[in-house]
């Protein structure tokens, strides 16, 4: 590796050694301004301490691109073992772009380390960390530090300090941390130095030069390239550019100059890049020659050469003021180059840099495919708004597409309905530019939620559909685990509908996802029958679905079908038959590697624990979902943001869950989903109720609007499920419905039998609050006595005897420990109360 930050030859004895000792910690952070040899020194230790390295060099495009990042990761663990056939796979597996974190992190698990490897010291190394700001991928690297190999350091250079996500790692002293004083050359490796490149200085010189450079590597190496005498020369940190220019650029010949402007717009250089952008045919030459003699270029073992960053800098500089006719002749040579290389979000960057409408089109058009399983949703994403603007769209409306589907996951509904408007205004136009575009507006007017099913199918049956009939199934679902609540609400569309209309559906939509409609039916049917309770009917259907399920088909619809019945056997009761699931689940995302259904599959497990009231799994929840209610709420997060609102109520964050279900009714209402948002009023009524403090009016009118929607429905499940979180409130309506004055339109008989289902419920599970009832309730000295004698199985009006109180002492005592307890009456006050016996002793 030739050496990019100086040409040092000095051993560096005293650097190398702290370096040693903070290595200990197996997480070793490095930072300093540029130029102060950070990764000179790096690599000058880990040729000191021996065995196996891997480098990363981050940049720009990985914070915007968290994929490129972890395929880089995954691509530098080969050098530890490059024989790892599981590594290997990993890495070029057709999914890696959907869930490249997943990925990454299987990688790190699959570097089986054998006997004899355990004593050899593996290093893995992420320069250039401050040009990295995306929070997943910081918490990722923080997260990953405290699970590495037992033989692996993870080592971060930055010019920056530690990012907040590292503070735990500095509090519990953990990170070994080398700073611009560790860093800076000393007086007597200066002379050193110099004298290595046999320039003899007196005493008074060295003195000045660390004086003017202020120990500064890359001054240092500025100093010697200039070859005259120029040890003296002052050099502050803010005239090294022009220091740089008059004694290097300027004394260089043309060709040189031009060949480094040509190839200074990327970050990384290979020969044959650097033969496209220039014209020549002899650029690993030039790139060697440039290494050899240190012109602040290092290249790596996968011939990868990159300019260091104070030196790109100045190139870049440079070229800033050459005409802008070169600037964008050479963006448009890099997107031609990239683009042909199928880097199509790269090629889209600097198309856009020269404004080059028509590559910025040809880029994204292969990115955004309906039909591909595997697309990635966020970087998809950030590639339609990085490129797509309003004059982009003039010229090529079908790029209506992605902004009306990018709108559409975002939560901007009313976004999407004016692109989708605007597409269909424009479609001959659209299909002339893209005939794919005849697929897509199918989709497109299925995921306009506006569309009822009964007007779609109508539309469906004037479609040419053997021209529409698409190879795989496109993301109907955006991944989400049950199909009846995915892109659509199709529980709540298709209850109204009648049998005949599923017939009509088959009929035309079906048609368009060929055999694997049956799956989407079966499915759908199956979801209706869980709503509304009716579990048998809803068991039959899940196992019909999952018998006509083929390998072939699209993961997101296995893991839909394997969820469903996961769901149900749960509600069954069945434990020993959700396990067997639970595993088939897991089985399925590894053999497909669609590691992009992990966190919907993440969030189904830990509901599972909340129905119990874990604050553990909520609290870990929490940590790792990122999501807050103070941002925008994506749509095709809708089933991760719900766990996130039941894990704060389950830790008691009842204000944080408010504001988090407001938010999320109304994008439900928005997106027409009646019933998530039946589901968040439900929540929305248990939040209020335990937040207490006269928030339980609000708790049974959120309650009351809940039932009155799932009365139309038939639906009961999202209600029996809560169990004991809803069973008093259930309680209180149903006293209330069977008053002759009552006109609140829910019926009595519904209430009686969802309060019966909810109170069997809770003899199976404690609920969501249960583990933080202990640390809620508290009982004054007089509800202590009530307690007691509660427990020991006294009446009421035996307590008052016992107490020497009036009845209605005692009756308005006891309504007060039931609602502080969320019970109905003796028996499962006094069950609660033993649960909590701590409070009463």
């Amino acid at each position: 590796m030739a050496m990019s930050d100086t040409a040092s030859p000095v051993p560096r004895i005293e650097l190398m050694g702290l370096l040693d000792r903070l290595s200990a910690k197996r997480l070793l952070y490095i930072h300093a301004p540029a130029g102060f040899g950070k990764t000179f020194s790096l690599r000058l230790w880990l040729e000191s301490r021996g065995g196996a390295s891997a480098w990363v060099a981050a940049n720009e495009t990985m914070s915007k691109r968290p994929v490129d990042f972890c395929r880089r990761c995954a691509a530098a663990m080969l050098a530890f073992q490059p024989d790892n056939v599981s590594v290997r796979e990993i890495l070029t597996h057709e999914s890696f772009d959907a869930a490249p974190f997943e990925f990454l992190e299987r990688a790190f698990l699959e570097l089986a380390i054998s006997p004899n490897e355990q004593n050899q010291p593996y290093t893995f190394v992420i320069d250039d960390l401050h040009l990295i700001d995306n929070p997943y991928i910081l918490r990722f690297i923080s997260d990953r530090a405290s699970g590495l190999p037992e033989n692996m350091t993870l080592c971060l250079i930055s010019r920056a300090a530690p990012p907040d996500c590292f503070s735990d790692h500095v509090v519990k002293n953990s990170m070994g941390i080398a700073d611009v004083d560790n860093l800076k050359f000393s007086e007597d490796e200066i002379k050193s130095l110099f004298a290595a490149r046999g320039r003899s200085l007196t005493q008074m010189q060295v003195r000045e030069i660390k004086e003017s450079t202020g120990g500064w590597a890359i001054g240092l190496n500025a100093l010697l390239l200039s070859n005259g005498e120029q040890a003296s020369r002052r050099l502050p940190s803010r005239y090294w550019e022009t220091f740089i220019r008059e004694q290097l650029w300027d004394k260089w010949d043309e060709k040189r100059r031009s060949f480094m402007l040509r190839v200074s717009i990327v970050d990384e250089l290979t020969p044959e890049f650097c033969d496209a952008m220039t014209g020549c045919r002899d650029s690993g030459e030039m790139l060697d020659t440039l290494v050899r003699e240190n012109v602040f270029i290092s290249v790596d073992n996968e011939n990868v050469y990159r300019f260091h960053h104070l030196f790109r800098d100045f190139l870049r500089i440079t070229l800033d003021g050459e005409p802008a006719k070169l600037r964008n002749e050479l963006y448009n040579r890099a997107g031609d180059w990239f683009h042909s290389r199928a880097d199509y979000y790269r090629a889209m960057e600097y198309f856009i840099s020269c404004g080059n409408k028509s590559g910025i089109a040809k880029s994204l058009r292969p990115m955004y495919n309906y039909n591909s399983p595997y697309a990635s949703v966020e970087d998809t994403m950030a590639a339609i708004h990085m490129s797509v603007d309003s004059h982009t769209v003039d010229a090529y409306p079908f790029l209506l597409e992605p902004l009306a589907w990018a709108a559409f996951l975002e939560g901007r509904g009313a976004d999407m309905e004016g692109y989708i408007d605007r597409y269909f205004k424009k479609l001959p136009m659209v299909i002339l530019q893209n005939p794919q575009s005849v697929q897509v507006s199918v989709l497109l007017r299925c995921m306009d939620y506006r569309n009822s099913m009964e007007k779609l199918t109508t539309h469906f049956r004037k479609l040419p559909f053997k021209t529409l009939l698409s190879s795989t199934t496109p993301s109907v679902t955006q991944n989400m685990p049950f199909f009846h609540r995915s892109a659509r609400d199709y529980a709540s569309e298709y209850s109204l509908l009648g049998e005949d209309s599923f017939t009509r559906l088959r009929k035309t939509i079906g048609r368009f996802f060929g055999d694997e409609y049956d799956v989407i039916e079966a499915l759908t049917r199956s979801g209706i029958a869980y709503e509304r309770g009716d579990m048998d009917v809803a068991h039959k259907f899940a196992v019909e679905a999952n018998s006509v399920v083929l390998e072939h088909f699209a993961p997101e619809l296995k893991f839909c079908a394997l969820m469903q019945l996961a769901a149900i056997l749960n509600a069954q009761g069945q434990e020993s038959d959700l396990i067997n699931v639970l595993d088939s689940i897991s089985a399925m995302i590894e053999h497909n590697k669609a590691y992009y259904l992990d966190m919907n599959y993440r969030a189904f497990l830990c509901r599972l624990k909340l129905y119990d009231g874990d604050k553990a799994a909520a609290g870990s929840w929490l940590k790792s979902h990122a999501a807050s209610p103070y941002d925008r709420l994506a749509f095709y997060k809708l089933y991760q943001h719900f766990t996130s609102t039941r894990a704060h109520i389950a830790v008691g964050d009842y204000t944080t869950a408010i504001l988090f279900l407001k938010k999320l009714l109304l994008l439900c209402e928005q997106y027409r989903r009646p019933l998530d948002a039946i589901e968040s009023n439900v929540l929305l009524a248990i939040a209020y109720w335990k937040k207490g403090r006269g928030s339980k009016t609000e708790a049974l009118k959120s309650l009351e609007t809940a039932l009155l929607s799932a009365q139309s429905y038939g639906f009961t499940h999202v209600f029996t499920s809560e169990g004991s979180e809803l069973s008093n409130m259930l309680h209180k309506l149903l006293k209330r419905a069977v008053q002759s004055d009552y006109d609140g339109g829910i019926s009595a008989a519904q209430l009686r039998l969802l309060h019966i289902r909810a109170l069997a419920q809770a003899k199976l599970t404690k609920g969501l609050t249960a583990g933080s009832a202990a640390s809620d309730v508290k009982f004054t000295e007089r509800q202590k006595e009530i307690a007691r004698h509660l427990c020991d199985g006294l009446t009421q009006k035996e307590i008052g005897e016992r107490l020497g109180l009036k009845p209605s002492t005692v009756k308005s005592h006891m309504i007060l420990i039931y609602n502080k307890l969320d019970v109905t009456n003796a028996i499962d006050a006094a069950l609660k109360i033993n649960e909590l016996k701590a409070l009463i002793e």
